[in-house]
C-alpha cells in the first residue's frame, strides 16, 4: 500500500490531510504507516461499540485537554459530519469545564463552541499546522 493510499484514510475520516500527518509521512513513511494502522483500528465500527460521532467527540475532548485547538476543531468537523448534535457538544464542553476549569475553556473550549455556532467559519477555526489525531 502506498503512502497516498494511507493518506486517503485521513481524507475520508477528517475531510482533509492535516499538515502534521503529511509531514509525518514525509519524515518516515514506515512510522506514519504504523500510526495509521492504529488509527484505522480505532475507527473500525463494531456493533456494540462507539459510534463514529462519539469517537470523534472523544478525540475533540482529548485535544481540548492538551490545548490542541486545531486538532479539536478538525475532529469537531468530523463529529458533526458523523451526526454529533449541538446538545451533545454543549454537555461535553460543560463536563470538560468541570474537570479543566476556566483555563481549558479559555484556551480551547470557547473556540469549539464558536466554531460550531459559526459553521467553522470563525477565525481560529483553521487547522493549519495543527495535529489532528
Amino acid at each position: 500500500m502506498t503512502a497516498q493510499d494511507r493518506l486517503q484514510h485521513y481524507q475520508e475520516s477528517l475531510g482533509n490531510i492535516p499538515p502534521a500527518i503529511s509531514t509525518m509521512f514525509a519524515m518516515d513513511e514506515g512510522f506514519a504507516g504504523d500510526y495509521t494502522d492504529i488509527r484505522e483500528r480505532i475507527y473500525t465500527q463494531h456493533a456494540d461499540g462507539l459510534s463514529l460521532a462519539m469517537k470523534e467527540l472523544l478525540l475533540v475532548m482529548f485535544d481540548l485537554a492538551v490545548s490542541n485547538t486545531g486538532g479539536a476543531i478538525n475532529h469537531l468537523r468530523a463529529a458533526k459530519r458523523a451526526g454529533l448534535t449541538a446538545e451533545q457538544l454543549r454537555e461535553s464542553l460543560q463536563i470538560a469545564f468541570l474537570v479543566l476549569g476556566v483555563s481549558g475553556w479559555g484556551k480551547v473550549g470557547y473556540k469549539l463552541w464558536a466554531a460550531w455556532e459559526n459553521d467553522f467559519e470563525e477565525e481560529g477555526a483553521s487547522t493549519n499546522g495543527h495535529h489532528a489525531s
